[in-house]
């Protein structure tokens, strides 16, 4: 009879065992376990928040946190920052850090994409075109994977002259194009002099190539005279009265 009352008892102690094995981990913690979900909820609403002035809203894709990763449960909310060497689109990292009675600091992986319209080739075009308005449509890109130096409006490459070859769909680099010169070296020009109640104008030669909005060095026929003046239209450039 003892013996049937010891194995008993030594199965209730087992199953009293595998019950407390079963149990959560924070039964036995004194802390509460902040939540992956909200660390990257966080993260995630930071990096959208961070990026305004676009039409569309950013995808934000947030990195996974590794499983075995166990904070304490912030008391305040929690608070996200970038980086000082952070970017806001593309491969980026965002910080997250609790404030509260135990505070810590984490930072999470996350990928930014924004799909917005930029200038692409509407058809192939040679090195040396001339761009025009039939040249150049809008699609939408990632200009997360761009460099920054697209086009998001036709009429600002409209005019200028293609350094290289673009295939049809390929994104307009601004490096990709130079603007013709308005003013070749040694051609005549107008000088214009202009003040609120006369305006001159004189015959000049120019002593530099220049483009539109440029800073040239010209030369009066009449006086021999040296002036900078400001190219303002082809075979035109004005100084200041």
């Amino acid at each position: 009879m003892k013996s049937n009352h010891l194995k008993i008892k030594g199965l209730l102690v087992n199953a009293l065992l595998l019950a407390v094995l079963a149990l959560p981990t924070s039964v036995f913690s004194a802390d509460a376990i902040q939540s992956h979900e909200s660390i990257r909820d966080a993260a995630r609403n930071h990096a959208k928040d961070n990026l305004t002035g676009y039409s569309v809203p950013p995808t934000v894709t947030v990195n996974r946190i590794d499983s075995r990763l166990r904070l304490t449960k912030c008391s305040q909310p929690l608070d996200a920052f970038s980086p000082p060497t952070g970017h806001k689109l593309g491969r980026t990292t965002i910080g997250v850090r609790c404030s509260g009675i135990k505070p810590w600091s984490l930072y999470v992986s996350v990928m930014v994409s924004l799909d917005t319209e930029v200038v692409v080739a509407a058809h192939n075009l040679a090195r040396g075109t001339t761009l025009s308005a039939t040249d150049l449509i809008l699609e939408k890109r990632d200009i997360a994977r761009l460099r920054r130096n697209y086009f998001d409006n036709p009429a600002r490459a409209i005019g200028k002259k293609l350094k290289r070859n673009l295939q049809r769909g390929q994104v307009l680099d601004s490096l990709y194009i130079v603007t013709p010169n308005a003013v070749k070296k040694g051609s005549k020009v107008i000088i214009l002099a202009s003040s609120k109640k006369i305006q001159v104008r004189m015959p000049g030669k120019a002593l530099s190539n220049g483009s539109i909005g440029e800073l040239i060095k010209v030369q009066n026929i009449h006086s021999k005279k040296e002036l900078e003046a400001i190219v303002i239209s082809p075979g035109v450039v004005k100084v200041a009265m």
